[in-house]
């Protein structure tokens, strides 16, 4: 006879999935899975780095008992997935690393708990943006040895499927196919709505001369990319995730030129200002 997995162990494993596909605003196991794989493609370190945050955030919101279709969804997992990732592109695996990932992920499910109950605007990526701006700012404190760079795709698609690719950090043409499977077979509309806005965020960094390196490396696609889904979701007029697209470009470069690490802020920043619009025009 075949033996079922436990149920709380089902649940566990569906979650971390879900909350994995979550980044791109899905919420699909075989999203996840395939999302998780494309960033293996690219780098273990970082895939290992996802797997820990997501894992510490979702055994977090089980712990304190935070609503379980939220846990399921995969709500309180995708700002730990994004946190172990992104720790693991700027710096080292070291202790200390794996720590910051741990605490780091924990801090981002009580932040998603606050926002989801006190903030009237979608919480997005916004917890995983202010704790992974706190621990870069105290990087030479910390003395946080950078992560080894290293040569990704060996192809270029002009920075089209490398923006999809970077919406997880993932500087890969490849990594960018394989999310872009993921968020097909969850939601076509989706997918088309993710290559449209990086097709366009990419047309206005060509169009306003931005510097070719940070085009052809999906540097301003991946903010449009997430803006286009999240409000294609929010709004049934076509024009609302263009707008939120073309404010991303100026956005990250606003960052760029402050000196700030933009990570999906430009993301958050261009969807809640058409969302915040259209809450002032209704």
């Amino acid at each position: 006879m075949k033996k079922m997995m436990h149920p709380k162990l089902s649940f566990f494993f569906i979650s971390s999935l879900q909350g994995i596909s979550q980044v791109i605003l899905q919420r699909n196991v075989l999203s996840g899975a395939l999302f998780l794989f494309g960033v293996a493609v690219n780098s273990i370190n970082m895939a290992l780095g996802a797997t820990l945050g997501v894992i510490t955030a979702t055994a977090c919101a089980n712990a304190l008992y935070y609503p379980a279709e939220h846990i399921k969804d995969g709500l309180f997992g995708y700002n730990g997935a994004l946190t172990g990732v992104v720790i693991f592109s700027l710096y080292a695996p070291s202790p200390l690393t794996i720590l910051l990932i741990i605490g780091g992920s924990a801090l981002t499910v009580l932040i998603m708990r606050l926002m989801m109950i006190h903030f009237f605007l979608p919480a997005f990526t916004t917890p995983y943006i202010l704790v992974v701006w706190v621990i870069w700012g105290m990087a030479p404190i910390l003395d946080l040895e950078p992560a080894a760079a290293f040569i990704s795709g060996k192809f270029t698609t002009w920075g089209i499927f490398e923006g999809v690719g970077q919406v997880i950090f993932q500087d890969n043409a490849i990594t960018g196919i394989c999310f872009l499977v993921g968020i097909l077979v969850s939601n076509k509309s989706h997918a088309l709505w993710a290559l449209i806005g990086v097709v366009l965020a990419t047309l206005l960094a060509e169009l306003l001369s931005l510097p070719q390196t940070l085009i052809l490396t999906g540097i301003f696609g991946y903010n449009a990319c997430l803006s286009a889904i999240a409000l294609a979701n929010k709004s049934k007029y076509w024009f609302a995730p263009l707008a939120g697209v073309v404010i991303t470009v100026p956005t990250v470069m606003a960052f760029m030129g402050a000196g700030i690490i933009a990570l999906s802020a430009p993301f958050v920043i261009s969807s809640w200002a058409i969302l915040l619009l259209k809450k002032c025009t209704h």
